[in-house]
């Protein structure tokens, strides 16, 4: 096999396993993708900044957890709305503490 043929061999690979991204106004995030955002901790998010009453709402989707249909759904984790966790964290620029100014 030439290194051209191992080239193309590799990228094929490469290329099955790489997801493009989803864009951002309809992506979810969950706790660790909100903390790569934010430049902070799962921890920090999870028990520092989601809980935040200006924080936007979480989503919960409903979940079986063995698999049965016949099961009573369960909440799994929450994930939130990536375009609003941005425009959540953009509503804090130039903030020197209290409340962030709202929009008009």
């Amino acid at each position: 096999m030439s290194e051209v043929e191992l080239l193309d061999r590799l990228a094929d690979a490469v290329a099955k396993r790489v997801q493009p991204a989803l864009p951002v106004a309809i992506d979810l995030w969950d706790v660790e993708a909100i903390g790569a955002f934010l430049k902070r901790a799962p921890k920090v998010v999870r028990e520092r900044i989601v809980t935040l009453p200006d924080f936007p709402k979480a989503i919960r989707l409903p979940s079986v957890q063995s698999g049965k249909t016949d099961e009573k759904p369960v909440r799994s984790l929450p994930l939130w709305e990536a375009a609003e966790v941005i425009a959540w964290a953009r509503s804090y620029k130039g903030w020197t503490g209290g409340r962030p100014r709202k929009e008009i």
